[in-house]
This record gives C-alpha cells, structure tokens and sequence, in this order.
C-alpha cells in the first residue's frame, strides 16, 4: 500500500539522520520528496539513494535561517510540481547550557534555527496549501517541550515555541483543509543535533533509564510517526503532539 501515492512533500534537513530516514520511507510509500538541505553533498546523496530505490525525489540546497530561501523552497516545489501537500519542518540545530551560564548568542542562535525557521517553513507552505483547500504540516517539536530536562532551557523554550504554533495554525487553518501537527521525539543518539551527547555513554544511559522502553530512539522510530501523522491514517488528527520517547513522557 502506498499510503502517500502522488503526494510532493518538502523534508528540511533530510540529509541526514531523521529527516533522511523520512526522506526514504516517504518516497517508499509513493510520495514525491523534495530532499532539503544546507548540506548539498549529502542532500544529493539521499535524493539519489530514493532515485535507485525506484522512488522520486529532487535535492534543493536550502538554508531553513533565510526567509528568501525557504520562501524560493517553496515556489521550486509549485513550479515543479504543481503542489505542496506535506510540508515536514524537521530541521533544527541548538546550543545548550543552564540558562545563566548561556551566551545571550547561543539563545539567538536556537531560536532561529529551532522556533523562527519552523514560521518560515509554515508561513509559506500554509500559504500555496490553502489556495488547493488541503495539506499537511508536521513541525518536530521535543519532549525537551514537554517536560523538563537538565541543561534543555533554550530548546525547551523553542521547542514549546513550536507546539504553541503547531496548534495555533491547527486552528487557524482548519476550515481550509490543512492539518498541523508535532512530533516530540526523545533522544535519539548519533544523529548531526545530539552528535555531542552521542558519545556520552552516562547521558544516554540516563535517557534510557528514565523511560519505560529500554532503548534508545532510532530516525526510523520517528519517521514512522511523521509518516501516519502526513498520511490520511491520521486525517482526523490535527493540534496534536505525539511523543515518540520510548514512554520518557509517561513516567
């Protein structure tokens, strides 16, 4: 079953880890991905891994921090496809430290790359969906949003930022056929934003010891929940937030 058959979907930040993961079982499952990414080598390289799989899919450098950028992202996909029906803001890179030790930079820095990229990604996506009377959103918020993590503060507040925004735009846009929804991964190690926690044997063994499911996240674990939330499985579903945390949340 091709549960997004002739659907165009924009991933940011799919180069790699899980927005590549998407990237692949999106194309898997029928749909066209525009592959985006600051990262044009490995970009290219996970739009023509969906190329040999028999997939479809196209690579467009994009820096997400550039309103023009993403706003051209947008219009290449239009022009190219007629279409945007799932727009996936996965993106993000942050900066970490208790919040009296953080430099006033750094808290800039994850805004803009966690909070205002994601308005971008909405803001002009939301903008061609309703003109065709439907889409689907998907904005990777955290489980740093949700409960409370040491050293989180300047995610924490970006990635609440995007929940707030994820349900003001589910209410907002309702009426015209668009779904929004978040997905608030837990930790998932070895990808390029917990790159320097994934060598840390004593933080993921505290990750993993605070959450019912005895292991660590995979991509593959959070793209299966950005692919039933963008498909018609979930068409009733939209303002929500789905923590894909090993049960982190539960506990």
């Amino acid at each position: 079953m091709n549960r997004l058959a002739d659907k165009v979907a924009v991933i940011t930040g799919s180069a790699s880890g899980q927005g590549r993961a998407a990237a692949l079982r999106f194309a898997r499952e029928g749909a066209n991905v525009i592959v985006a990414d600051f990262d044009e080598e490995g970009g290219r390289l996970v739009a023509q891994e969906i190329v040999d799989d028999g997939g479809n899919a196209s690579f467009r450098r994009v820096d997400v921090t550039s309103e023009g950028d993403v706003a051209e992202l947008i219009q290449y996909t239009v022009d190219a496809h007629a279409q945007i029906d799932i727009m996936y803001n996965n993106a993000g890179l942050v900066r970490m430290a208790p919040i009296a030790d953080l430099p006033t930079a750094d808290w800039d820095f994850t805004v803009l790359f966690e909070l205002t990229q994601v308005y971008y990604g909405c803001k002009y996506a939301l903008r061609e969906m309703k003109r065709r009377g439907s889409g689907v959103i998907v904005n990777t918020a955290s489980t740093s949003g949700l409960v409370g993590i040491p050293t989180h503060g300047p995610h924490a507040a970006t990635k609440a930022g995007v929940i707030g925004l994820t349900r003001s735009i589910a209410v907002d846009y309702g009426a015209d056929g668009i779904r929004c929804n978040a997905i608030a991964p837990g930790f998932v190690p070895f990808t390029k934003q917990t790159a320097y926690l994934s060598n840390d044997s004593s933080f993921i063994d505290m990750m993993v010891a605070v959450q019912p499911l005895k292991r660590p996240g995979t991509p593959d674990d959070v793209a299966s929940a950005a692919l039933f939330l963008a498909s018609d499985e979930a068409s009733w579903i939209t303002g929500q937030v789905l923590a894909v945390d090993g049960g982190h949340t539960a506990m």
